[in-house]
């Protein structure tokens, strides 16, 4: 029996279907594969530059500290110390003010932050095991900052960017060690603003 010629048409639909099936199948694995690179590099990246924020702060508090007790002592009486320069006034004007709360606490936490963000300590590795062990260390981080904000009076505050403004002196810490905002600092909190009605 001769097979209808007609029966190629009415599987063309179907044909087509599955052309255009596997070769959407083929271009959405390729592009997947690119798009999941991108996204993945464009992660990566904000994590190091946060990271590599906390490193810079983490240097910068470092360079406040004052000079240690023993190289103190050490100066002559005819050099005056860099200590006696701050006390008269004699520093240069583009050199940072120390941090005299509690040097050997802070320090520690200093050497605790700066062990966390290192770079030549970073992992660049694309495994699970590298990717939250990083993830860790940029949360550990992140609360040593937060302490040491405390001590020094400085306040990260976010401008709706992604870069962060520091404020000093923004709030205060009370009796008890807490930090307590400013009244009309501007916060959601604020309630300053608010008239009362009488």
């Amino acid at each position: 029996m001769a097979t209808d010629p007609l029966d190629e048409l009415f599987e063309l639909e179907n044909k087509f279907y599955k052309e255009g099936y596997d070769l959407g199948v083929q271009d959405g694995t390729r592009t997947g594969q690119i798009e999941g690179r991108l996204f993945g590099l464009e992660k990566a990246f904000e994590k190091y530059t946060a990271m590599g924020r906390l490193h810079g702060r983490s240097v910068v508090w470092a360079g406040r500290m004052p000079p240690a007790a023993s190289e103190a002592e050490l100066a002559s009486p005819t050099q005056p110390s860099h200590q006696q320069d701050v006390e008269a006034g004699k520093t240069a004007p583009d050199s940072l003010p120390q941090v005299h709360h509690n040097p050997r606490r802070l320090e520690k936490h200093l050497r605790t932050l700066y062990a966390l963000t290192e770079p030549a300590s970073l992992s660049t590795e694309n495994s699970e095991d590298a990717v939250s062990d990083f993830d860790d260390r940029l949360r550990r981080a992140e609360g040593k900052v937060k302490i040491i904000e405390r001590f020094v009076g400085e306040e990260t505050r976010f401008d709706g960017g992604s870069t962060p403004a520091i404020a000093t002196g923004g709030g205060s810490l009370s009796k008890s060690g807490q930090h307590r905002a400013l009244k009309g600092d501007g916060g959601i909190e604020d309630a300053s603003i608010l008239q009362a009605r009488h």
